[in-house]
């Protein structure tokens, strides 16, 4: 029972993954579920609960110091897409070119924001950085990630994207709500909190249909019949491997730049990890948005397999983490 409650999330994800495969009609393209207008709605609520629980008091206290933010910034846009590119030439071949360009997607992605600042605080570290680093990366994606995908969809896929427009819906959908909701978090500071805390699954409820969705597209659109069980298999060990090389140097490089313990704490925790509740909107807008050049579910699976593997990893440091403060 405990092991269901720790995993339900990764659970419900192969759940939702299971039914796409098999009963893809309902939210695929054209389905009686409009895949389209749900998933946008979905995806302002999830930003609008986001911006209702970031403590406004700690945000503002997390800024310094500044050599932090740049360092979880320099890895989650510069340094992981680096080490990824390493994997990928070393490994690469075992994968198609659609999962390829899924692990490049993956690896320009933001930060986490609810896991990275709950293992800082398990971990006992600061916090106020972690939440200041987290929402800045979110923040800046909305514009770094569309323009690093659209020149890549360019210049590999001759595939062109309208970026000013890409830009206006991702602010809609993801930085809209964002600033919404922090502007009634000062308002009503306790209500707010009290709503985010009871309608945390809300967030995962729609994320679960996000997954869902592309996976039925897929497979009513007959492109995800090219993933193997030897390729997936191929994706998963990747995906570790490159989370734990990852890991290593955001752990190594830190002590390079000595912070003190609790910030390296948020500082690591804030490097190594990416969003799924950010990673997928960005993902499912920037691939609408080239009318079906290239997969959805594909390019999804490396994210998907790495949101579970970093939560575990950090369960696992956090408490040595503790252990050692």
């Amino acid at each position: 029972m405990k092991f269901l409650k720790q995993n339900a999330f990764t659970l419900w994800l192969l759940v939702v993954v299971g039914l796409a495969l098999f009963f893809p009609q309902p939210a695929a393209s054209g389905g009686f579920l409009i895949p389209e207008l749900t998933t946008q709605l979905g995806v302002w609520l999830i930003f609008f609960l986001q911006g209702l629980s970031l403590p406004t008091d700690e945000l503002t206290r997390g800024y310094k110091p500044k050599r932090l933010h740049a360092f979880v910034l320099s890895w989650n846009f510069l340094w992981f897409p680096v080490v990824t590119g390493v994997v990928l030439v070393l490994l690469g071949w075992l994968l198609s070119s659609d999962l390829r360009l899924g692990f490049w997607l993956l690896a320009i992605m933001p930060t986490t924001v609810a896991s990275a600042i709950a293992f800082t605080a398990l971990a006992g570290g600061k916090t106020a950085n972690a939440i200041f680093s987290t929402v800045y990366s979110n923040v800046l994606a909305i514009w770094v990630v569309p323009a690093i995908c659209v020149a890549y969809l360019a210049a590999n896929l001759s595939v062109e994207v309208g970026l000013l427009p890409l830009f206006a819906k991702l602010a809609i959908l993801i930085l809209v709500p964002l600033v919404f909701g922090q502007m009634i978090h000062r308002i009503e500071p306790v209500k707010s909190a009290a709503i985010a805390s009871r309608t945390k699954w809300v967030s995962q409820a729609i994320i679960l249909f996000i997954v869902h969705a592309a996976f039925a597209d897929s497979v009513q659109s007959g492109f995800a019949e090219e993933l193997s069980v030897p390729m997936l298999i191929a994706v998963i060990g990747l995906t570790g491997l490159l989370l734990l090389f990852v890991c290593a140097l955001v752990w190594w490089s830190s002590a390079l730049l000595k912070f003190e313990p609790e910030q390296r704490i948020a500082g690591f925790f804030c490097a190594s990890q990416k969003s799924l509740a950010t990673g997928l909107p960005l993902a499912t807008s920037i691939i609408a948005a080239t009318n079906g050049a290239v997969d959805t579910a594909l390019l999804l699976i490396p994210m998907l397999c790495y949101h579970p593997l970093q939560l575990v990893l950090a369960g696992v440091l956090s408490g040595r983490f503790s252990a050692s403060n």
